[in-house]
């Protein structure tokens, strides 16, 4: 039974490293990509949390109504962008486009929110340049738009892609019948589900600590 449960263990050991090994490159540089934007985001979380021992700025403070709605939008667009993979796998290039153009509408909507989010801050008496608990939250949740606005530039140039090759039957075959297309896809999708994943952790952590 004992060698049982051995043979299992490193069978279950060869197959996860055969599955590492059977990444595409680009997905495993943007898996270490993430795990390290992660790090820093703990890091800053840290930091965060160590500079609210001695802060006093958030007594009587209302939390950003902004935020809130930036989460909806966010976690609306991450729906969004679970159509899309299954759209392309499906040759459904209509869904695919739609698809990507609603997120990155939803993900400026969120741009624009946390921009409105930060003015509450400012009219609440937290500024970048004044507590550093205070400060954090800009640092923070800008951190978290500047890794948002990456994801937007990548879905600008695969939105544009397929807006120019919608009406050409040719191209369209070329992209469904590219492997490499579908492995772009899946890495937006992974990096936007991350970045969504991100916000929705650091609102509830911003929420309670108020």
């Amino acid at each position: 039974m004992q060698n049982y449960h051995k043979n299992t263990e490193k069978a279950e050991r060869n197959n996860a490293i055969t599955r590492l090994e059977q990444l595409h490159p680009h997905k495993t540089l943007l898996y270490l990509a993430i795990f390290g934007s992660s790090l820093v985001f703990v890091f800053m979380i840290v930091s965060y949390t160590m500079s609210q021992r001695d802060a006093d700025i958030f007594i009587n403070f209302a939390f950003p109504k902004a935020f809130i709605v930036s989460l909806v939008l966010l976690l609306f667009s991450s729906y969004t962008m679970t159509r899309v993979v299954p759209a392309f796998v499906k040759d459904d290039l209509t869904t695919v486009k739609n698809s990507l153009g609603l997120t990155l509408l939803l993900g400026i909507a969120f741009t624009i929110s946390q921009y409105v989010g930060w003015a509450e801050l400012y009219r609440s008496g937290i500024y970048l340049s004044g507590e550093a608990s205070g400060a954090y939250l800009y640092v923070i949740s800008g951190l978290h738009v500047f890794h948002l606005a990456g994801g937007l530039v990548v879905l600008t140039i695969m939105y544009t892609q397929l807006s120019a090759i919608s009406r050409d039957p040719v191209k369209k075959l070329i992209m469904v019948t590219n492997p490499y297309q579908k492995i772009k896809l899946e890495m937006l999708a992974s990096y936007w589900h991350f970045v969504d994943a991100l916000w929705l952790i650091l609102f509830f952590y911003f929420l309670f600590s108020f």
